[in-house]
């Protein structure tokens, strides 16, 4: 997926209110188009009506219903999709856990406690750290 014609798109899933409006409004001075949703069902539901069009995804981690770590494995596994871009956030995470989280193919895992901008600007650039993987596979 290039973004090169379009805004960069992020699916944005985040279970409190606060920070969905400020981590979306992050997204947006870096440029992204941002799709929402505050749990894991209407996370699949956005992921299922959008994926061809995102960029990246960023997730909680705990998320009513389904977590980011379910999504990430729903994504890479069952879904095959290797082009999004996925950016976890945590509010605690063992290493193993983390090295199991990487295994799955998160591009990038944040702490929950991080200012949104330092979120965004992660999003970015696993975003563009994929770009020109997308390139080659379209030349």
């Amino acid at each position: 997926m290039t973004t090169t014609d379009r805004k960069p798109r992020a699916l944005l899933l985040a279970g409190d209110r606060e920070d969905l409006s400020s981590l979306a409004a992050a997204l947006e001075r870096r440029g992204f188009d941002v799709v929402a949703g505050s749990d894991g069902a209407a996370g699949v539901e956005l992921l299922l009506e959008h994926l061809l069009s995102l960029d990246v995804l960023v997730a909680d981690l705990e998320l009513p219903g389904r977590g980011g770590a379910s999504l990430l494995e729903l994504v890479r596994v069952a879904g095959g999709e290797r082009d999004l871009a996925f950016v976890l956030r945590c509010a605690g995470l063992s290493p193993r856990a983390g090295e199991r989280l990487r295994a799955l193919g998160a591009d990038a895992l944040v702490r929950a406690s991080d200012a949104p901008e330092a979120v965004a600007a992660v999003a970015a650039e696993a975003v563009e750290a994929r770009v020109p993987f997308a390139l080659a596979a379209a030349a």
